[in-house]
């Protein structure tokens, strides 16, 4: 069997590829904004944008250690992909 660790990153990795794939600069639209191939129009920073999407699609949501006294940022998708191989451990 694959290394579990190894499926999740890269499971990670084509979801990544995926949402870059989905939103490219499909020219300019207003001034020097642009808009995307998902329908967003008036993009000022169109890599801040598609950043955007790939940590709101992976779920990604800081989270505070206070004991260790950093911040961490686990992903949903981590998060499922985790909890299924935990169970066929079991």
């Amino acid at each position: 069997m694959t290394d579990p660790i190894a499926q999740i990153r890269q499971k990670l990795v084509d979801r990544v590829a995926q949402i870059v794939d989905d939103h490219h600069a499909t020219g300019v639209d207003v001034g020097s904004d642009v808009a995307c191939s998902c329908g967003a129009q008036g993009i000022s920073q169109h890599s801040r944008h598609v950043a955007g999407q790939i940590v709101d699609q992976l779920g990604l949501k800081p989270e505070i250690d206070e004991v260790k006294k950093r911040i961490r940022c686990p992903s949903a998708i981590c998060d499922w992909e985790l909890t299924q191989i935990e169970g066929a451990q079991c």
